[in-house]
């Protein structure tokens, strides 16, 4: 969509400026769909123009899951919106899985990777470590695998810095709204591959450390996240509605989708030059790995929340199917599942 109006509508790139901004972005640690737009709105007009870009981007996706919110936990105990995400949440796993098996086959591409994503599957399933430490360590892996053994230190490293949230979010003594700010500023400055990882690098810590709501309500909200207009990290402000209202809605939200602007604006003379550094292409593919790895040890551990009954596994399976084979569109199969749980609950 993007493309289609910047490119061959409005002409503002060329194709080929369009693609080298595309593969960029993907380079970079945030939710890549907003950093395109600022990256779009930065070529234009420079630093303001990718400013307002971003926040054209942004905004809408901020007044969209506050509303979703809002309703959510003021009618979501009624029969019919339990039955609605009876049948929707069994749809959302099935277009992760979708997605995952998209990640996998673009970032696993050798036997290297492969055993890379077995061990760190195995990491997040048999031991506690965190999962963001645990997607940073596939990263120095991908260093140490495709990356020159011994040379100075690269523009890989710009993004270790953004590692430091993740100890951050350690210190439990924190002011509430400083917590939430920490735990999704870690999720943005972690993200790559897919706005998806937000499940495991959020997850764990909002419900088992936190205790901020259960694995179901977190699995609603990342439900409502995906299946309305705008990236599902917008689930941060879910998460943040839930704990401090709508002030701390705003606090995880921007967490999440702040980086980018300054990731994007600050970052921009140096994109070629960091495109080619050895360092960042093998931390890249090592991180992108335990991403894959970490989003489906997620969708394991919150699968019995889910799958209750046959019916919800049949939903799971059909979804998968229809999106991954039939491209079937994702608001025909929200409302038919969704009519299907209600019924399923009110009968």
């Amino acid at each position: 969509m993007m493309e289609d109006d910047c490119v061959e509508k409005r002409k503002w790139l060329s194709k080929g400026e369009f693609t080298e901004m595309l593969g960029i972005t993907n380079m970079l640690p945030g939710p890549n769909a907003t950093e395109m737009a600022i990256h779009i709105g930065h070529a234009r007009r420079g630093r303001l123009g990718g400013i307002v870009a971003g926040l054209g981007f942004t905004i809408p996706s901020f007044v969209i899951i506050l509303a979703l919110s809002w309703l959510y936990f003021r009618y979501g105990a009624m029969p019919g919106v339990d039955g609605f995400f009876y049948g929707i949440n069994p749809v959302v796993i099935g277009i992760i899985l979708v997605t995952l098996l998209r990640l996998g086959k673009s970032s696993i591409t050798d036997p290297k990777l492969a055993v890379l994503f077995a061990a760190t599957l195995l990491a997040t399933q048999f031991t506690k470590a965190n999962e963001a430490l645990i997607m940073l360590l596939s990263g120095f892996v991908g260093i140490l695998l495709y990356a020159p053994a011994l040379r100075r230190v690269s523009t890989a490293l710009v993004f270790m810095p953004l590692a430091l949230p993740t100890l951050a979010i350690a210190v439990g003594s924190l002011p509430i709204m400083l917590q939430l700010f920490l735990e999704f500023l870690k999720a943005s400055c972690l993200m790559f591959g897919t706005g998806l990882v937000v499940i495991p690098l959020t997850g764990p810590d909002i419900v088992e450390s936190f205790g901020w709501m259960s694995y179901r309500e977190f699995f609603d909200g990342v439900t409502l996240g995906q299946v309305s207009p705008g990236p599902v990290m917008k689930t941060a402000g879910f998460v943040g509605y839930k704990v401090a209202g709508v002030p701390g809605a705003t606090a995880a939200f921007w967490a999440i989708f702040l980086p980018p602007f300054f990731i994007v604006t600050l970052l921009a003379p140096f994109y070629r030059r960091m495109r080619r550094d050895p360092w960042l292409q093998g931390f890249l593919k090592g991180v992108k790995v335990g991403a894959a790895a970490t989003i489906l040890g997620a969708v394991v551990s919150m699968a019995p929340a889910t799958f209750t009954d046959l019916l919800t596994v049949a939903i799971a399976a059909a979804s998968f199917v229809a999106t991954l084979k039939l491209k079937v569109n994702l608001s025909l199969l929200v409302i038919g599942a969704g009519a299907l749980g209600v019924m399923t609950r009110l009968l």
